[in-house]
C-alpha cells in the first residue's frame, strides 16, 4: 500500500468512528498513518480495504479496528490451506493411485500446500508400492500431522508483513517431516510386481 492509500483507509475509519479520533490533531493523524504505513506497506491495498470494510460491516461494539484486527480480517477473507487434513489426504490418495508410473504428473496436480508436505514425486511412487494398510495408517497419520504444521505456517505468513516473512523459515514447528526421496527410474517391472499392483488397485476400488 502507498501512503496515500493508507491515509484514505485511515480517514474512512475515522469518519465511521469519530469518537475514537476526536482528540486527534494533525500530528496524531500523521503519526497514526506513519505507523500503519510501516505495518501495511507491503500489503495489497484492495485486500486491506476489503478487510477494513468487512470489520466495519461485522462490528457490533463500536470500536475502531486495530491493525491486528484488520490483518485478522484479511486472513478471514483470504484463507490459506482451508482444506482440513482429511480432505488433503483424499487428494494424496487419489494421486497415489496413479503414481506407480506417473508420479511426477500427479505431484504437479497437487495444491502447493500439499506439495510442500509430500515434498517430491518419489514419495507418491513409494506410497503406490506400499502395503495398503501401512499407507492408510502410519503414512496417513504422518502426513496429517505435517499438513497441520504447514497450514499453520501459511496462516502466520498471511498475518506477517512481507519484509519479515523470511524469519518464519527459522521457526521450529517440531512437526514430523516426510523424508526426501528421489523418484526412482522406471524400468521393467517383474510380473509379480504387476500382479501386486493389480491387487492393490482392486483394494483401492473397494475402499
Amino acid at each position: 500500500m502507498t501512503k496515500q492509500e493508507i491515509a484514505k483507509m485511515f480517514y474512512f475509519i475515522r469518519a465511521l468512528y469519530p469518537q475514537t479520533f476526536k482528540h486527534y490533531g494533525e500530528m496524531e493523524t500523521k503519526n497514526h498513518i506513519d505507523a500503519w504505513e510501516h505495518i501495511f506497506g507491503s500489503f495489497n491495498a484492495e485486500l486491506v480495504m476489503k478487510a477494513t470494510e468487512f470489520y466495519v460491516y461485522n462490528d457490533t461494539k463500536g470500536f475502531a479496528p486495530s491493525a491486528g484486527q484488520i490483518i485478522e480480517c484479511i486472513h478471514k477473507l483470504n484463507p490459506t490451506g482451508t482444506m482440513n487434513e482429511m480432505e488433503a489426504w483424499r487428494l494424496v490418495e487419489k494421486a497415489v493411485r496413479n503414481s506407480l508410473y506417473n508420479a511426477s504428473t500427479e505431484f504437479e496436480k497437487l495444491p502447493q500446500v500439499i506439495k510442500r508436505v509430500v515434498r517430491d514425486p518419489g514419495h507418491l511412487k513409494d506410497w503406490a508400492q506400499m502395503d495398503l494398510e501401512e499407507f492408510q495408517t502410519i503414512e496417513q497419520s504422518n502426513f496429517m500431522r505435517a499438513y497441520r504444521v504447514e497450514q499453520q505456517r501459511e496462516i502466520e505468513a498471511i498475518k506477517t508483513p512481507l519484509p519479515i516473512r523470511p524469519a518464519l523459515e527459522n521457526i521450529d514447528y517440531t512437526a514430523p517431516m516426510i523424508e526426501d526421496k528421489e523418484e526412482k527410474e522406471t524400468g521393467t517391472v517383474p510380473d509379480a510386481d504387476i500382479d501386486n499392483m493389480i491387487e492393490r488397485l482392486r483394494k483401492w476400488d473397494a475402499t
